[in-house]
């Protein structure tokens, strides 16, 4: 009992102290001032149940809704009035507001007697007339009902002010649903849209992606049409530079030799004779001799020409170089400041393998595209293409369809293109001419390689693909050519690469 009387005395004691201790910002109802939102209060303080008078139902707002200190908005920045004000503003779409029918009855609507009256949303309650035309029976009764389920006064999309589409009539029959309606077709790229007919809004195939071709939008405007692009590029100077997806092969006879190529576009030809005046402004350096015309493959380039030709034709076509040798100018080089004889900044141009001009391309890109890549077992790695006869052997095929070498040549090239293709497309690959590429010739590394460039130094630049000149052997995609990058010879000629 002592100790019962005793906790009851300290909690006495103590009661007061952690009553105190609780929390002091508990909300009070109805304590306007306190900056909470006590029940039956529009706002208190920056505590708003709304933020603006289009919220509370005004037509227009002058100003910055507030609150007042009895805790109701300060309603004297909205304006325009609201539908249950008791004004009729017809110009919002007001019929009625609650006992202003505008002097309208059921019997001026043609709807016979009774009772009209106005809903909540100032529309009339034409419930009660005699004649009564309900909502939902696709009959739009004017003036009450703006449209009726399938029956839109004769309004459409066009006449509501958009371009086509399928009107509809919302399910209150008091506006038109425009949702269905669109600008689509006008020309004109309007919110929502991509693109909109020949408007691409600045797109090509280009930037989604695609190397070239012709982008269109698709019929609702929300999307482009791809299916005129191609991943081939388009030079307007040496024609279709075809895309060579990445992959991986063996190199050779040893099945752990693979190489690992990213993609790449290769020009579908040679660079003919036409093609390097047209681009550099330089005579043609051709052997006359030994080429049938100016559409035969430019020959007479060292390896110096050809990296020179690449440079001239990314400035050209407003790209990036991808070389550099050392006190170079290529945009003012002349033909005969590219030298006849061994030079060491020439031999020691680099590349800026990320630039999107013009190269040489690799060993391995070469060998790649010559092979076909994978276009027999796509996303396989290739292990029996480098031991084709020639670019386009299936084994069963003659090779004097697809390339001019010793025995059907005449002792001359011939017109790029002349000749079948391969897999991917590509003209002469295999005869015509010898084409540079840009590694140094030496044995091959060991092993998976990725993206290989060749070692930093060797006997010679390599060529590849055989020639007019040559023996069918050399026509294989497996045959290593090499020469010194400064000699001229008309039996080497060369294409070229772009991203």
């Amino acid at each position: 009992m002592r100790r019962t009387m005793l906790t009851l005395l300290t909690l006495t004691v103590i009661a007061p102290w952690l009553l105190g201790a609780c929390d002091t910002k508990t909300k009070t109802v109805d304590s306007c001032g306190d900056g909470f939102l006590d029940p039956g209060e529009a706002c208190d303080g920056s505590q708003m149940t709304a933020t603006t008078c289009d919220e509370l139902g005004y037509y227009d707002q002058q100003g910055v809704l507030t609150c007042r200190s009895d805790c109701t908005f300060d309603l004297s920045v909205c304006t325009g009035g609201r539908c249950g004000d008791g004004n009729l503003q017809a110009g919002e779409g007001e019929q009625c507001d609650v006992e202003n029918l505008d002097e309208m009855s059921c019997s001026t609507l043609g709807l016979g007697d009774g009772t009209l009256s106005c809903k909540d949303t100032c529309r009339f309650d034409i419930s009660l007339c005699e004649l009564a035309v309900e909502c939902g029976d696709d009959v739009a009764a004017s003036p009450y009902e703006t449209c009726d389920g399938t029956d839109l006064d004769d309004q459409t999309c066009e006449s509501q002010g958009f371009h086509r589409g399928d009107l509809a009539c919302n399910a209150e029959c008091t506006e038109f649903d425009t949702s269905g309606c669109t600008n689509c077709g006008n020309g004109d790229v309007d919110d929502g849209e991509t693109c909109d007919g020949a408007n691409l809004d600045g797109q090509t195939c280009v930037t989604q992606g695609f190397g070239s071709g012709t982008l269109a939008c698709n019929d609702g405007c929300t999307g482009f049409v791809t299916t005129g692009c191609s991943m081939n590029y388009l030079s307007p100077n040496i024609g279709t530079m075809i895309y060579v997806p990445a992959g991986t092969f063996q190199r050779d006879a040893t099945s752990t030799n693979l190489s690992v190529v990213s993609a790449f576009r290769l020009s579908e030809h040679e660079i003919t004779r036409a093609q390097w005046t047209a681009v550099t402004g330089w005579a043609d350096p051709s052997n006359v001799t030994y080429s049938s015309g100016t559409s035969d493959p430019v020959q007479m380039v060292n390896w110096y020409d050809a990296i020179a030709f690449c440079n001239k034709l990314s400035i050209l076509e407003g790209l990036t170089p991808v070389y550099a040798v050392s006190g170079v100018d290529f945009a003012a080089l002349t033909y005969a400041q590219i030298p006849a004889s061994s030079n060491t900044p020439w031999n020691e141009a680099t590349a800026n393998w990320a630039a999107d001009g013009y190269r040489l391309p690799t060993e391995m890109e070469w060998m790649w595209a010559a092979m076909g890549a994978d276009t027999a077992a796509p996303g396989l790695t290739n292990t029996t293409g480098y031991a084709k006869a020639f670019a386009g052997s299936t084994g069963t095929n003659v090779i004097d369809d697809y390339a001019w070498y010793t025995t059907n040549s005449g002792g001359k090239s011939h017109p790029v293109g002349t000749r079948l293709e391969n897999e991917l497309g590509f003209h002469d690959l295999s005869g015509n001419i010898y084409e540079w590429a840009w590694d140094w010739y030496a044995a091959y590394a060991t092993g998976t390689q990725t993206d290989y460039r060749g070692p930093g130094a060797g006997a010679g630049r390599v060529a590849r693909g055989g020639n007019w000149y040559g023996a069918a052997s050399n026509c294989s995609v497996a045959d290593r050519y090499y020469g010194n990058p400064y000699s001229r010879n008309y039996y080497i000629g060369f294409r070229v690469v772009r991203p």
